[in-house]
């Protein structure tokens, strides 16, 4: 059972009311999910929240040190607490969202949200668990060194978005974490706690009637206020292909991105953009799949991504080839994109993926959990609730001319951004000889340098 709707007395409290039901299990799942996440370090908002300049990180920070100590409870007594009752506590920052959430037997529930509610609403910010925490994110950044995967994602965002929030990583750099202090985690929770800015989500073995009766009991405290989100701006658009080589001693193996940037999830041209995408590099039979690993056998994988969220975000292929194959696989992926872009879909394409679309959706709403997950996610982005429950038929609806119009409107294969963490003195050379990145810019930066 589904329902979205304001909770008579609770108007006041929280943003809205998301509940899943489900009674096949005595499990039950209460979320309270913040309309801003690490964007906001970046935004208006968020300069107010850090008591002075924007702090990258600022949003990580104070969320996750909200955990480590909050009403009477150490961070140690709110562990035992919590193992005593069997419950789950977590917090997770976004760049779109802050997403606190409890889950527990039924018996147990009310103590665990009230557990919840503290964290929320009543952190003391100890400054022991602030300086360990510092430590923990700093080691973090450490381990990323390790991370080839995750050094590709960040280096690329960070060059498609450039300065704008999306381009700034959800838990900072080391030079920003150092300058992180209990100040600014104070003036950031008393921002952005706020009714207006909050949304929950129940999910499980309980009734409207009884989440209702929750929020009341517990979170009657929350302060009055609006909505925090600002609109994300676009980055600005860059013309010509640029090559950013993310230079790691020692690689036997690139990871790579090529992309660009893409519409905004409520633009028109999105949902047809996107089964274009999923045709073009988003199955295991897929042309991308097919030409770059069945055929040639450059990268056990090969995929390609439209993504979405409250601003505009990217769409990219990724592939992993060896060192030595790097740049014939670069050429090989830039030439597929630019067949794609030119040419569209191929004969029986579209009416396999509209019929991989419809079928694969029922797998992403299977759980109370996921469509609790998806519905708070279109409500943070502003989205049509009843997205998870047309998107099928929306697919079917889709034709050849939606998706040439906006593959005409959108993809530009000139003005790609490649983004490769390699050793820089091995794939170089070969990749200035091709003739599709003859005019392109390089750029070399250290692979420690995030």
């Amino acid at each position: 059972m589904s329902t979205t709707q304001t909770a008579s007395g609770v108007s006041t409290l929280i943003d809205g009311l998301i509940l899943e039901e489900n009674h096949d299990l005595p499990l039950c799942r209460l979320q309270l999910t913040l309309r801003v996440g690490s964007t906001s370090d970046q935004t208006e908002a968020g300069t107010a929240a850090s008591g002075g300049p924007a702090k990258m990180g600022l949003c990580n920070f104070a969320s996750e040190l909200q955990r480590r100590g909050a009403g009477v409870r150490t961070r140690a007594q709110i562990d035992e607490t919590l193992d005593g009752l069997g419950a789950g506590l977590s917090i997770v920052c976004w760049h779109d969202q802050v997403l606190y959430e409890v889950m527990s037997l039924r018996e147990h529930f009310d103590r665990a949200v009230e557990i919840l509610a503290d964290v929320v609403l009543r952190p003391t910010y100890p400054g022991d668990e602030s300086e360990r925490l510092r430590r923990e994110l700093l080691a973090n950044l450490d381990d990323l060194r390790d991370d080839d995967s995750g050094l590709l994602h960040r280096f690329f965002s960070r060059a498609l978005y450039g300065e704008t929030p999306y381009g700034r990583p959800v838990s900072g750099t080391e030079d920003s974490t150092l300058v992180l202090d209990l100040d600014g985690a104070h003036a950031w929770h008393r921002h952005h706690i706020v009714a207006g800015n909050m949304i929950a989500g129940a999910a499980g073995s309980i009734s409207q009637t009884e989440v209702e009766s929750l929020l009341r009991r517990h979170f009657s405290q929350v302060p009055a206020g609006p909505r925090r989100d600002e609109v994300i701006p676009s980055p600005p658009k860059r013309t010509g292909r640029r090559v950013l080589i993310v230079d790691k001693p020692e690689r036997t193996q690139s990871q790579i991105l090529i992309g660009q940037l893409a519409p905004h999830w409520k633009d028109p041209s999105w949902l047809p953009l996107h089964v274009s995408t999923v045709a073009f590099g988003g199955t295991f039979t897929a042309r991308l799949m097919d030409e770059v690993r069945v055929k040639r056998g450059l990268s056990y994988g090969a995929s390609a991504r439209l993504g979405n969220g409250r601003g505009q975000r990217s769409l990219y292929a990724n592939v992993f080839p060896s060192a030595e194959q790097t740049a014939e696989t670069v050429e090989l992926v830039l030439r597929l994109y630019e067949e794609w872009a030119e040419k569209g879909l191929r004969p029986g394409e579209l009416d396999f993926i509209r019929n991989y679309l419809q079928k694969s959706h029922a797998f992403t709403v299977q759980t109370a959990d996921d469509r609790l997950g998806l519905r708070t996610r279109l409500q943070v982005c502003d989205m049509p609730l009843d997205h998870e429950k047309t998107y099928p038929a929306r697919v079917a609806s889709v034709t050849e001319a939606d998706i040439a119009q906006a593959m005409k409107t959108w993809l530009t294969p000139d003005d790609l951004l490649i983004t490769i963490v390699a050793t820089a003195d091995a794939v170089l050379p070969s990749l200035q000889k091709l003739p599709g990145l003859r005019d392109a810019e390089f750029e070399v930066v250290p692979y420690d340098s995030f």
